[in-house]
């Protein structure tokens, strides 16, 4: 059973305003989105979120992001550690008929977190070209907020092809839930669902959402640049940028298939106007640990790649960004959430349709809360992605009556964690925040054997 939950809060997140609201009920999310647009929800401060049941850890209650939330976590740690611990990933519902198609790309698929965003990002690029009839990266980042924003709404390629051919202004709304951009390429509206292990280490059917909106505060940068080698070639090329190999491993399969699945729609939809055909060369954005993401950007641009799809990690961006940008190249992430990536010198070439942190931040954060637990502690890898993630749960916790007892940044690339997990054993709190990667893994086990992990004898 999937639901959506009810509440609305509004607060000044960093670079963001933030407004939240849903429905509750059983459901299907697109009917709560609707029934929330006609019913608005009444305002509450920012430390309220869904009433949730706590979760059923005999021990010290743990919350993971989405990060480290999936069943490849599972795997890597004894049957029953994870048994009622929360995670949160940004995306609203997939439907089974989207994981059906999933599955025929890739019949491997465990987990399907970022599909939907990675199938949305390879349409919205396709609209973008087909809007501005080029495939110049400064052409179509021009075309990203009016596709998104029209009065048509479609949900599908051929339907959105089909009212642009006709000169209709068009909001695609697509696998991801409704997407409307601002000029800084990020979303303003966004879905994070809520995860609950079971005993198994598997993450429950059941599964909470909460859909909100981003009131966008800060200055967009202008887009501008020349376009890139690949421009006006009469191919569409799509290059990939995603984790086949790193930390972030396990949402490299999903997030590929959503790119294929992508391409075969659009070919199934008769490809592109105005161009010969769609290519894809794909690529590995490994983590920030390697030179991998590098030498892979540096291989696929002389290849005239239009659009790169990528990275999941927001390290793994910022690694790029200039490169990426600088040659002309629109860049496209589905999974990227790094607050600072908002803002970050791009040409207006960079893109993604994951919402920033200072939304799943301050979820994480309330729901804590919710849950009954004031004496929050935090532990967070330290990179781009932990430290935006950090900031924005301390402020949820902190300015919602709570107090972060423990904030521990650890180095993910350590070897032992024994003395980053004492400390937060010594502050005594009552929940753990962990936001991390693979190595998330490791520190679970440190925190069992240490008495305060979920499921840990106290």
């Amino acid at each position: 059973m999937k639901r959506t939950t009810v509440f609305k809060t509004a607060a000044v997140l960093g670079v963001a305003s933030l407004t939240l609201a849903a429905c509750g009920g059983s459901s299907s999310s697109s009917e709560s989105s609707a029934a929330a647009s006609e019913a608005p929800a009444s305002e509450a401060p920012a430390s309220e979120a869904p009433a949730s049941e706590a979760p059923a850890s005999s021990g010290t209650p743990l919350y993971l992001v989405d990060g480290n939330t999936g069943n490849a976590l599972g795997e890597k740690l004894p049957a029953g550690t994870l048994d009622g611990v929360k995670g949160t990933i940004p995306g609203a519902e997939n439907t089974q008929d989207f994981k059906d198609a999933l599955l025929g790309v890739d019949p491997e698929l465990v987990d399907f977190a970022y599909a939907p965003e990675s199938y949305d990002a390879v349409i919205l690029s396709a609209l973008a070209a087909a809007k501005a009839k080029s495939d110049a990266g400064p052409d179509m980042a021009k075309q990203l907020v009016p596709i998104t924003n029209g009065t048509e709404i479609c949900n599908d390629y051929a339907g959105c092809i089909e009212l642009l051919a006709q000169g209709k202004d068009i909001d695609y709304n697509g696998r991801s839930g409704a997407i409307n951009f601002w000029d800084a390429g990020d979303p303003t509206s966004a879905s994070i669902g809520v995860y609950t292990f079971g005993p198994d280490n598997t993450l429950s059917s059941e599964v909470t959402y909460m859909e909100g909106e981003i009131v966008p505060e800060g200055d967009a940068n202008p887009i501008d640049g020349k376009p890139g080698e690949g421009a006006g070639d009469g191919v569409f090329k799509v290059g990939t940028f995603l984790p086949l190999t790193g930390n972030l491993a396990f949402l490299g399969p999903p997030e590929v298939a959503g790119v294929k699945l992508a391409i075969q729609d659009i070919e199934a939809a008769g490809g592109i106007p105005g161009f010969d055909k769609v290519v894809l060369e794909e690529g590995d954005s490994g983590d920030t640990s390697t030179e991998t993401g590098k030498q892979t950007v540096k291989r696929l641009l002389p290849l005239g790649i239009d659009v790169l799809i990528g990275a999941a990690s927001s390290g793994s961006t910022l690694s790029v960004l200039d490169q990426v940008t600088n040659a002309g190249v629109l860049m496209f992430s589905p999974a990227n959430t790094s607050p600072a990536l908002t803002t970050a010198p791009d040409k207006g070439l960079y893109w993604r349709n994951a919402p920033s942190d200072v939304l799943q931040g301050a979820f994480v954060g309330s729901m804590v809360l919710q849950d009954g637990f004031t004496k929050v502690a935090i532990m967070s890898l330290q990179d781009s992605y932990g430290d935006g993630l950090n900031e924005n749960v301390t402020k949820a916790v902190t300015e919602g009556g709570g107090e972060v007892v423990a904030n521990v940044v650890y180095d993910p690339k350590a070897t032992d964690f024994a003395a980053d997990v004492a400390k937060i054993k010594a502050a005594g709190p009552e929940a753990i925040v962990l936001i991390g990667f693979d190595e998330s893994a490791q520190i679970i086990q440190e925190l069992v054997k240490q008495g305060i992990g979920p499921n840990a004898a106290s």
